[in-house]
């Protein structure tokens, strides 16, 4: 059974201010402690510095937003092009929803693993705290896919 050791523990109530109640294997960085972002930069960065992790295939922006705020007025109509292109593309044409970022959710039982093995594996981490993400299924073909299968 894996419970949160009390070098990780001492370590989340001291430098970063959480409290005792909300220190559960099941709590959520993001959706629980509300540490998104500049805020979960730090956290890990103090949680990479403070325990020997190879940090292995992470990737900050699986389980993370960006808060830079990067020329968003400029980027509004090519944005809106391409998600434009993007569903004539998809939808239409190949009958199958457009694949969408999913975020995955990091928890303190992740972080508390990745401590044990001594490396952050994304697989291994992700079965074991139930978030491991599949592409959705396709709900209903396009109609290029439907006239395709008419003939």
């Amino acid at each position: 059974m894996l419970t949160l050791s009390d070098d990780f523990r001492n370590f989340l109530i001291s430098s970063e201010s959480i409290s005792e109640s909300e220190l559960h294997l099941s709590t959520r960085i993001v959706e629980d402690l509300g540490l998104d972002g500049y805020d979960a930069q730090c956290l890990l960065e103090n949680y990479i510095d403070t325990f020997p992790i190879d940090v292995g295939d992470f990737d900050y922006y699986r389980y993370f937003r960006d808060e830079t705020p990067s020329l968003f007025i400029f980027l509004i109509i090519p944005m809106l092009l391409f998600m434009l292109f993007r569903f004539l593309i998809w939808q239409c044409l190949l009958g199958k929803p457009a694949p969408k970022r999913k975020d995955v959710v990091m928890t303190l039982a992740m972080l508390q693993q990745a401590i044990d093995d001594g490396v952050w594996n994304c697989a291994r981490l992700e079965s074991l705290a139930g978030t491991q993400v599949y592409p959705p299924p396709p709900k209903k073909p396009g109609w290029f896919a439907r006239l395709r299968n008419r003939a």
